[in-house]
């Protein structure tokens, strides 16, 4: 699954509504005869089917790699802002030495025209017994009034400055601890819907465990088996571009990287080398021809040009559940893609109809 600069980009309040909760009816309780009866016992729920079990746990991990792009995203921004205050911080020292330098300079300005105010200048020419030299002293006089105005003017200016970057520094260290905060809300998150997904599979019995897992093998081995072997495609008829998912184009070449990644495990906010997220990696796939994708599968829908799902092309971006996807797989040719689905799973094939379609994106 899926994937700021001198200026932050903030992403508060983005977490949203993951916390759709299935009814998983888990009671073990073994009641007699008798105990059924009784009328003052409220009756257990039923015992999962193995259809309920597979369709909770999917739910669950699909939530839960969701939450992982959401995090791919707060935290892409915390490590802008965290840049962002960095260069803030020597700022603000290069300014208040600037400032410090200013400051005396009026104060030198300052000082020299002070020790000059008691005379009046009749008094200094009575004073002077050199007139030319005397015309010099008010010519400087007067420049130092100059000076004393533009330095005063100068200091007032960039103390202005620092005290704006002052000011802006410290939001934006509360701004990172905010962003931070949410990093851990939704690590929490995610980590609570595998915790229930593993329930869900625990209440199941061994057997039905292995029947999960042998319809799970089977389902990627037929998908790779459509993918290699030039299987029709629900969308139509293979052709030619659809069955070629080696060359020189980049698509096909993205194509080629993902497949090389085969069974690497699915990792939270993971792009490679060794695990992946969704976006992490069409990222890293894309990457390797040269192209720069966004981290997450919500960026990386603005990328490329968009592509009719009976057009697609080897390597293209596939997106799914809704207008800001939480999943992105490659296209794989044949009705198939390449994809690191979510938690407990790892890079295979699927599919191309095995999710809710949003969207497909050409990048390059």
């Amino acid at each position: 699954m899926t994937s700021r600069s001198s200026e932050a980009v903030h992403v508060g309040g983005r977490l949203r509504g993951y916390a759709r909760t299935a009814a998983l009816g888990l009671s073990a309780l073994a009641l007699t005869g008798a105990l059924v009866t009784a009328p003052q016992l409220a009756q257990a729920d039923p015992p999962l089917t193995v259809e309920e079990a597979k369709a909770q746990i999917a739910q669950l991990e699909t939530e839960a790699a969701a939450i992982d792009q959401e995090y791919v995203g707060v935290k892409q921004g915390l490590a802008q802002s965290q840049a962002t205050l960095k260069l803030k911080k020597a700022d603000v020292k290069t300014q208040t030495t600037k400032v410090e330098r200013l400051r005396k300079q009026a104060g030198q300005v300052a000082l020299a025209q002070f020790q000059n105010r008691h005379l009046d200048t009749a008094a200094k020419l009575l004073l002077s017994d050199d007139t030319e030299d005397f015309l010099s002293q008010v010519s400087t006089v007067e420049k130092l009034s100059e000076n004393q105005n533009a330095s005063l003017q100068d200091f007032q200016e960039e103390q202005a400055k620092l005290t704006e970057l002052e000011r802006s520094t410290e939001t934006e260290t509360a701004q990172l601890t905010k962003e931070q905060a949410e990093l851990d809300k939704l690590r929490t998150s995610s980590d609570s819907k595998i915790a229930e997904s593993k329930t869900v599979l625990a209440k199941l019995t061994e057997e039905e465990r292995q029947r999960i897992a042998a319809e799970e093998q089977k389902a990627r081995e037929e998908a790779q088996a459509a993918a290699e072997g030039g299987a029709v495609s629900p969308a139509g008829t293979s052709t030619a571009t659809d069955t070629v998912t080696d060359g020189s184009g980049k698509g096909a070449r993205a194509l080629a990287f993902a497949k090389s990644q085969l069974g690497k495990p699915y990792r939270f906010a993971s792009a490679g080398p060794s695990s992946y997220d969704c976006s992490g990696l069409t990222s890293a796939a894309w990457s390797k021809v040269g192209v720069s994708l966004p981290r997450t599968s919500q960026s990386q829908i603005g990328v490329g040009r968009s592509v009719a799902k009976s057009d697609l092309q080897p390597g293209d971006l596939v997106f799914y559940y809704g207008s800001s996807p939480t999943h992105v797989g490659l296209y794989a040719g044949n009705g198939q893609i390449i994809h690191s689905p979510r938690p407990g799973k790892s890079v295979e094939y699927a599919s191309l109809d095995s999710m809710p379609f949003s969207g497909a994106r050409r990048p390059g």
